[in-house]
């Protein structure tokens, strides 16, 4: 479900004219920059009569680059906040950089509440 909607809001997005690959997992392309995205985790769920009601699921984005990606963090934040999700600062990740890839990398965590249908 979420997923479906993921591939929705990001399908076409580019960032200075240039597209920018969004994968669910897994990512197997020789592009610049590309992000993927898994789900983290569901937290505070919350009931009645014994049935779900809903709950907020949690979302990470792995934003790769062989060059500086401040303006495609930028444009994340953006676009999630744009579709109801919020940025949750305090599960993303510091920037990294492996010397060895030569690859620039941080994770951005997203939460959006869902109701359950009963």
């Amino acid at each position: 479900m979420m997923n479906a909607e993921i591939e929705t809001i990001f399908a076409g997005f580019t960032v200075d004219n240039v597209e920018i690959p969004v994968a669910f997992k897994f990512y197997d392309g020789d592009d610049d920059a590309w992000i993927v995205y898994s789900n983290a985790d569901n937290y505070h769920s919350y009931s009645g009569d014994d049935d779900l009601l809903g709950y907020v699921t949690y979302y990470d984005f792995e934003i790769y680059s062989k060059g500086n990606f401040i303006k495609i963090i930028q444009a994340v934040k953006a676009l999630m906040k744009q579709n109801g999700w919020t940025f949750q600062p305090s599960l993303s990740s510091q920037e990294g950089y492996d010397r060895d890839t030569r690859i620039f990398s941080k994770t951005l965590c997203f939460a959006k509440p869902i109701q359950t249908d009963l």
